[in-house]
């Protein structure tokens, strides 16, 4: 028995959990669970109690969860495969869990709407034309460092092929000693190159997309209402450049460990002090700002107009389906940050590419 892994489980999820709870209070004052109000119905006393309520019930089934998980991981045995399985079974546990609490707080928030005060349809949609022209976020030429590290991992790996053991450690049991092996091969070594890739156009397209989703724009305040969203933008681009930055870091670590050109002992702790950043920087930024910049500037006059509203388009107030909007990303309407719009074809193939990678990735270490 160690507590490493328990230590790992309570940097990585502790904060996760943490978001999942908070999530009603981190969404625009115009959307609850998923369903769109006014800021006088999102301040009314049913929803604070459903919040509450919301906070509440998630916070108890999580917290039972993750008990149950660092039992387990306690009492499992760490020289077997068992502990990564308890890992991935308690985040598929956490996910369905999230899901069914949100899904169920979606039709109560439904039931619920034509018992609050009744608020007035908006007539007019705010536009900010010049919205193209602000300074948003960071250029994807910030990019060009991460294609220079990986270039710089693949000419060391080449350099050194020769050097490399014909059994490449895989895995690593709880006290950081090796419990799996597999032959030497351009395919298996190259693997941590193959997901820095990966990352880096993911990033890419995530830090473009942050430019051109659709903005919203409040008609009743829209000069508070585009500098939160702009503050917002701009501050996810920042994270998305230094997240990917520091994620094909932690691959290229990951690689030189793995083919033995640096020590375990001083690539953990490397590894783990970039999770751990990237998770609280994450962390920060979503209870600093909130959904769409919702936090920054807060006001406490409260519009009792509904905005312009789209709940159709939205399957449980969670994925957006929509062939006649040509956006491919949006902005989620539970949680912080943009979506993918499954009505446009391109959202499928992203999808799709995401599979083959795992399947691809599965395949070589298996």
């Amino acid at each position: 028995m160690t507590i490493m892994p328990v230590i790992i489980m309570i940097f990585v999820f502790v904060p996760t959990i943490v978001l999942m709870v908070s999530m009603p209070y981190l969404t625009r004052e115009t959307i609850s669970f998923g369903v769109t109000v006014s800021a006088v119905q999102f301040h009314s006393e049913p929803l604070r109690q459903m919040r509450k309520s919301y906070a509440r019930i998630s916070a108890t089934l999580h917290t039972m969860l993750f008990i149950v998980c660092i039992i387990c991981l306690i009492y499992g045995d760490e020289h077997s495969k068992q502990q990564s399985w308890i890992i991935v079974t308690y985040s598929l546990a956490m996910v369905v869990i999230s899901l069914v609490i949100n899904i169920s707080y979606y039709f109560k928030m439904k039931s619920l709407l034509p018992m609050l005060p009744i608020a007035q349809e908006s007539s007019i949609m705010a536009v900010d034309t010049g919205f193209g022209k602000r300074n948003i976020g960071l250029s994807n030429n910030w990019f060009l460092i991460h294609v220079l590290i990986i270039v710089v991992s693949i000419v060391t790996v080449l350099l050194n092929y020769d050097k490399i053991p014909d059994q490449i450690p895989i895995h690593y049991n709880s006290s950081w000693n090796v419990d799996r092996y597999a032959d030497k091969s351009y395919g298996f070594v190259f693997m941590a190159t193959i997901i820095q890739v990966f990352i880096t156009l993911l990033f890419i397209f995530e830090n473009w997309s942050i430019r051109r989703v659709k903005q919203q724009v409040h008609p009743t305040d829209p000069n508070r209402s585009i500098r939160q969203n702009v503050t917002f933008r701009r501050t996810w681009s920042y994270f998305m450049i230094t997240a990917s930055f520091l994620l094909v870091i932690l691959f290229s670590v990951v690689q030189l460990n793995m083919i033995s050109l640096l020590n375990i002992n001083f690539a953990i702790p490397i590894i783990l002090f970039i999770i751990a950043f990237i998770i609280l920087y994450a962390f920060a930024l979503s209870f600093w700002a909130g959904q769409g910049g919702s936090r920054l500037e807060r006001s406490a006059d409260y519009s009792n107009i509904r905005p312009v509203h789209d709940d159709d388009k939205w399957l449980l107030g969670i994925i957006y389906f929509n062939r006649k909007d040509p956006k491919l990303i949006v902005e989620k309407r539970f949680g912080v940050g943009w979506g993918l719009n499954f009505g446009h074809p391109v959202s499928w193939l992203i999808l799709l590419g995401i599979i083959v990678l795992l399947v691809a990735v599965t395949r070589l270490r298996g």
